[in-house]
């Protein structure tokens, strides 16, 4: 379909053909839909072939098979299954089992590479596998919080954990192997360039890049803080650079919010609280508030039936100075996930009237 010059759509419906009639090389997938709904990107294959050729030479040129546990309709399930297609080899995807049985079948084919979120790896590390015939586990799309590492480590003993950073639209912007700080998300992916810009007195600005891994544009939808200048993008994430250049990111500008004149960065919070052994994955959004602003919800998922734990999690927070109005709890059945495995907030969001959500 590419080489026919028309632009195939890979997505939550499958993969399609778009109307568009373009140059050869070039396909359309969409984003994780974190903010809202799915965008569609645009991006050349060769865009691709060059960070595949990088983790190829790397990491993986002795590997026999890829694992993934998302939906090929989210771009990064995608990416790991076209990489080991690229490289020949198998790709099993296990996306919509259960803990046991993703794991289970890892260890009946053999995968030896997996690519996962990590909320994904949370809830694999819960089936208590060891899959000892995993060598390299790249995480990405969400902060990978020092407790989810060592669960990772325990469920495969013999891996090197690489945590990425980037977008749908970016792909990959840094590495992060071992050796760099933990908070970090690693250095420059090999030849993306990262400037900040507009710093704050934290030290604190705009990340841009300049890459060769980056898409083309939206085919549909669009994103309000996604700019380009003189060849350099930015998606809106805030961050800062190091002396050893490992970056630090803060969170996207979409997400922050103000509550009674103090700025309020979520994923700071929602880091905090995946590093809890109770936590499985969370959630933190403002619900506007004419008088400070914006009133702060946190939701929890947990495999766990008692609350005590998540009390003392609740109460945690309020000691670091974290007003949090109102907490809920979900089970791991009832938890809005969207199929990249990051939280659902517009689902989330659209539950604040219920009662489930209690007063803290």
């Amino acid at each position: 379909m590419i080489d026919a010059g028309q632009e195939p759509v890979i997505g939550q419906n499958g993969i399609i053909s778009a109307d568009t009639q373009t140059d050869r090389g070039v396909f359309q997938c969409e984003t994780g839909g974190t903010s809202g709904k799915p965008k569609r990107i645009r991006r050349t294959a060769e865009s691709w072939l060059a960070s595949i050729r990088v983790i190829f030479e790397k990491y993986t040129n002795s590997s026999e098979c890829y694992g993934i546990l998302g939906d090929l309709g989210h771009s990064l399930a995608f990416y790991a299954a076209v990489e080991a297609q690229i490289i020949g080899i198998r790709c099993v995807s296990v996306a919509g089992r259960s803990p046991k049985e993703q794991a289970q079948q890892f260890a009946n084919t053999g995968v030896d590479v997996i690519y996962a979120t990590p909320t994904q790896m949370r809830l694999l590390s819960k089936s208590h596998r060891v899959l000892e015939n995993v060598q390299v586990v790249f995480i990405g799309g969400g902060r990978l919080d020092p407790e989810t590492r060592v669960q990772v480590q325990f469920l495969a003993p013999n891996a090197k954990i690489l945590q990425f950073y980037g977008a749908a639209e970016t792909s990959f912007i840094t590495l992060a192997e071992p050796h760099h700080d933990a908070v970090s998300v690693g250095i420059a992916f090999p030849g993306v360039e990262i400037d900040i810009r507009n710093i704050d007195s934290d030290g604190i600005g705009d990340v841009w890049i300049k890459s060769p891994y980056v898409f083309l544009g939206y085919a549909q939808g669009h994103a309000p803080d996604t700019y380009w200048q003189d060849g350099w993008l930015t998606i809106g994430e805030l961050g800062k650079l190091d002396g050893a250049r490992q970056l630090f990111l803060s969170g996207r500008k979409s997400r922050v919010f103000t509550v009674a004149d103090k700025t309020i960065y979520p994923e700071d919070i929602e880091q905090y609280l995946n590093a809890q052994t109770e936590v499985i994955s969370s959630a933190v959004f403002p619900v506007d508030d004419p008088l400070r602003g914006a009133r702060i919800y946190v939701a929890l998922c947990s495999d766990r039936t008692d609350c005590n734990p998540m009390q003392r999690i609740f109460s945690d927070l309020k000691e670091r100075g974290l007003m949090v109005d109102r907490g809920r709890i979900y089970g791991l059945d009832d938890w809005p996930m969207l199929m990249s495995g990051k939280p659902n907030y517009q689902k989330l969001r659209a539950t604040v009237s219920e009662d489930a959500w209690q007063k803290l």
